[in-house]
């Protein structure tokens, strides 16, 4: 029976709803529901009509089940890090679903070498926890785990801290706890065995755990998940590199991949690396690095490079074109060795220089900042938008990026939006793009939230400019689309990426027919993936 949105049927999904959770896990305060309705970029002009925070698995499964049998939409919510509608209310009425209170860390199996989570728990407290073991996941989270939670990464996808060897996020998991619309809990891969299950395997039988990955909760609320474990590597190098243009520059990111010499290979071009040297202060990265000094085994030699990243200062990158930056991992001197020498030697080919190495030292020395450069270094606004393509197609796509920018200069300009981009490599066969904007234009309940107090308080407190924000919406829908004809793969696709636009029939059609087995009538974050 199809319920209607009346105060009376409020009133009973309300009494319902205070039978599974604590009165203090619901949230009607309408400064709240503006808050979870948003996202980094977009503001819906749809609010949620009510937020529900639960503890445990089995309670987001009740009120999954609760919540759509009034006939309501429910969205699955994590640290809140998209910036492609992923979680904003397409529709009235919708219930936003906020997973961060499942943040345990149920499972460290060192002999079976897999960690058992609570999809609620954060980048940064898994790495914490499980560093003092001694072990890592291979793929350990991206720039913002900080708040970013695991399940929201598996949702979106999600690239960067030890992704250029072991790839994106989908690919460290073994299992997935999935609830799903009519309240069970789906369990994949070997830990969904009736007789002794454990999430040891993934593919056993077709891959369920990849039906879910990527998804950005269309399919199901991601509870729980198990994740591969690594011994933690025993020694770092970090190298940096000055190239010219920005096909030696990737060229030379290529071949490093390729060869599989770096868990991190990324670069900047001139304006984002000169835009990076201007959030923090000296004294912050002196303390970062010696935080890694005192996590590693040669404190002289650490100490050694504190002193290095003193002396360079903020001006090491001064002059500096097109920046690569390498981080290299292994279980002794002579292997981590090896590699620097070979990415030295690769770098040298494609007329690179050696820079001084401070950034990706000072990266990896505190890995989960607080989330100061959600905002540019004045308080402008920042989104990014990118693309993945195979090794062959990044210098071509990277072209056509160029012209589109000199086409619609006056825009630009007109709207002081300023551009550059960040790459990355995925595994041995993937490059990531990502072009980044920041533009004068008013700041977000998220940017106020997340961003330090005593750093915001320092940023320039601008306007709201509608004008300047549609130019952008305008220029990222075309560049999707641009994308698109490229035969790019996105990240956290949400309700932005041309996905159903760039599937063939075939796959569509399937994904169609799975969806409407999970979620017949459509209720679990519908527009999500280009589902309507």
């Amino acid at each position: 029976m199809k319920h209607q949105n009346t105060d009376d049927n409020k009133k009973s999904l309300m009494s319902e709803l205070n039978n599974i959770v604590n009165e203090d896990d619901i949230i009607e305060n309408q400064d709240e529901l503006e808050f979870y309705s948003s996202d980094i970029f977009y503001k819906s002009s749809i609010s949620a009509s009510l937020v529900v925070t639960p503890r445990s698995p089995e309670q987001v499964a009740s009120v999954i089940k609760l919540i759509t049998s009034f006939d309501i939409p429910v969205i699955p919510r994590g640290g809140g890090m998209s910036y492609t509608g992923g979680y904003t209310p397409s529709i009235e009425g919708s219930v936003i679903i906020d997973l961060r209170k499942l943040d345990k860390i149920i499972e460290i199996n060192k002999k079976d070498m897999y960690v058992t989570v609570e999809c609620g728990v954060t980048w940064k407290k898994l790495y914490d926890e499980l560093k003092k073991e001694g072990l890592r996941t291979p793929y350990f989270g991206p720039f913002s785990g900080m708040h970013a939670t695991v399940g929201g990464a598996l949702s979106q996808n999600s690239v960067f801290y030890g992704s250029s060897l072991y790839g994106s996020a989908a690919e460290s998991v073994l299992s997935l706890d999935i609830a799903l619309q009519d309240g069970t809990i789906l369990k994949t891969g070997s830990n969904s065995n009736k007789q002794e299950p454990s999430p040891f395997f993934r593919t056993y039988g077709p891959d369920l755990t990849g039906l879910f990955l990527g998804d950005t909760g269309a399919l199901g609320f991601k509870v729980k998940a198990a994740l591969k474990l690594i011994i933690y590597p025993e020694e770092q190098r970090f190298s940096s590199f000055d190239f010219s243009n920005e096909d030696e520059m990737f060229e030379a990111m290529s071949e490093i991949t390729r060869q599989q010499l770096a868990q991190e290979c990324y670069g900047f071009d001139p304006y984002l690396m000169s835009l990076r040297m201007k959030f923090e202060g000296l004294k912050k990265d002196l303390k970062s690095l010696g935080d890694l000094s005192k996590s590693q085994k040669n404190i002289l030699s650490s100490a050694k490079e504190v002193i290095k990243v003193a002396s360079a200062g903020r001006r090491f990158m001064e002059g500096v074109g097109y920046a690569m930056h390498i981080t290299i991992e292994g279980k002794d001197n002579i292997e981590v060795e090896n590699s620097l020498k070979r990415v030295k030697e690769i770098a040298e080919l494609n007329n690179g220089k050696e820079i001084t190495n401070s950034l990706p030292k000072l990266v990896r020395a505190n890995p989960f900042l607080p989330l100061n450069r959600l905002l540019g270094p004045k308080g402008e606004r920042w989104v990014p938008i990118h693309v993945i393509l195979p090794h062959s197609k990044i210098k071509k796509i990277l072209r056509e990026i160029n012209n589109y920018f000199e086409t619609n200069k006056k825009i630009i300009k007109k709207n002081k939006i300023q551009y550059g981009y960040l790459t990355s490599t995925i595994g041995t066969s993937a490059v990531l793009l990502e072009p980044t904007f920041f533009w004068e234009d008013s700041h977000y309940q998220i940017h106020k939230r997340y961003i330090e107090k005593s750093h915001y308080k320092k940023l320039s407190i601008f306007p709201e400019n509608l004008e300047a924000r549609n130019a952008m919406n305008k220029i990222r829908e075309d560049m999707s689309i641009i994308f698109m004809n490229n035969g790019g793969a996105h990240l956290q696709i949400g309700k932005m990426y041309k996905f159903r636009e760039n599937r063939s029939e075939t796959s569509w059609n399937l994904l169609i027919s799975i969806k409407k087995i999970l979620d017949p009538n459509n209720l679990v974050n519908p527009g999500s993936l280009g589902i309507r």
